[in-house]
């Protein structure tokens, strides 16, 4: 009882002091807590951040990946299409000479002969 009633110079009892200091403990817990709360959210969020970088790039890898893909298999069809038509062409040059070659020899030779 005469605790309760022992003042400070201020005139403010102790248990309101008391009070005051509990207060400001649970104050600076709770800012404790907060402050671990928000390192592991940024903590989160960096991991989260690297793993869609991470997402990112693989997608971004595959469709350079896919495009390579799709350009090679056209120059490869374009490929094979001029190989396709230069052995075309190189056949009708080919039965073109096996027909003509008894005349255009007769007529290289004729040319030849008739050079004075």
């Amino acid at each position: 009882m005469i605790l309760d009633l022992c003042l400070l110079k201020g005139g403010v009892p102790m248990d309101v002091i008391s009070e005051i200091i509990a207060y400001e403990k649970h104050a600076e817990e709770i800012v404790a807590q907060a402050n671990k709360k928000a390192e592991a959210i940024l903590s989160d969020a960096a991991a989260l951040r690297e793993k869609e970088r991470i997402v990112c790039e693989e997608e971004r890898s595959d469709k350079i990946n896919s495009y390579h893909d799709e350009l090679k298999k056209s120059g490869e069809e374009h490929c094979s299409a001029t190989a396709a038509e230069c052995s075309a062409v190189i056949k009708r040059l080919d039965d073109e000479f096996s027909k003509n070659r008894d005349k255009w020899t007769d007529e290289i030779y004729k040319n030849i002969i008739s050079v004075e």
